[in-house]
Parts: structure tokens; C-alpha cells; sequence
């Protein structure tokens, strides 16, 4: 199945997938050196449901599946994280 596919049924189940459900997904990842990383332009906190602040979910997120290595690339622990995507730059002359 292609990529393109596989996005047109992840859609429609995903609205159908329970915390637990995704947890099960999740540690399968887990299970295969894999973790998640979401990358968000958003400074809004709300309160994860294990305390603690997190980011707000917005619109303009990244995804990214990363083994140990690429994690550590970029200075992240073993693990999944939401994290503040990098403000671009300006370079003034």
C-alpha cells in the first residue's frame, strides 16, 4: 500500500482511535526503536493529562518517527517529545 493511501485510512480511523489504541500503536514504535516527535510553532501551554505543561496543538505541526540516534542528533533523550520548532533567522545586512 502506498504512502498516499495509507493516509486516506489513517484519517478516517484516527477518529475512531481511543487513548488506549493509540497507546498500543505508540509502544509498538517503542518496541522497534522508534519514537515520536512532534514539532509545533505554538507557545501556548495547557496541561498534559499526567501534569505538567505541554504545547498546545495547533494546525502547523511536524511528525517526525526518529530512532535513538537521530534523537540524540538532536540533543533529546530516549523517548517521545513535543518540542518548539526552531524561529527562522533573519539575517540582516
Amino acid at each position: 500500500m502506498l504512502a498516499k493511501e495509507m493516509g486516506v485510512i489513517f484519517t478516517r480511523h484516527a477518529e475512531q482511535m481511543t487513548a488506549k489504541r493509540w497507546t498500543e500503536f505508540i509502544q509498538q514504535l517503542e518496541n522497534k526503536g522508534l519514537y515520536v516527535v512532534i514539532e509545533t510553532d505554538t507557545n501556548g501551554r495547557v496541561m498534559s493529562p499526567f501534569g505538567g505543561l505541554m504545547p498546545m496543538p495547533c494546525k502547523d505541526e511536524t511528525l517526525h518517527i526518529l530512532t535513538e540516534e537521530e534523537l540524540q542528533q538532536r540533543g533529546l533523550p530516549r523517548g517521545h517529545h513535543i518540542i518548539t520548532k526552531p524561529k527562522a533567522k533573519h539575517v540582516t545586512t
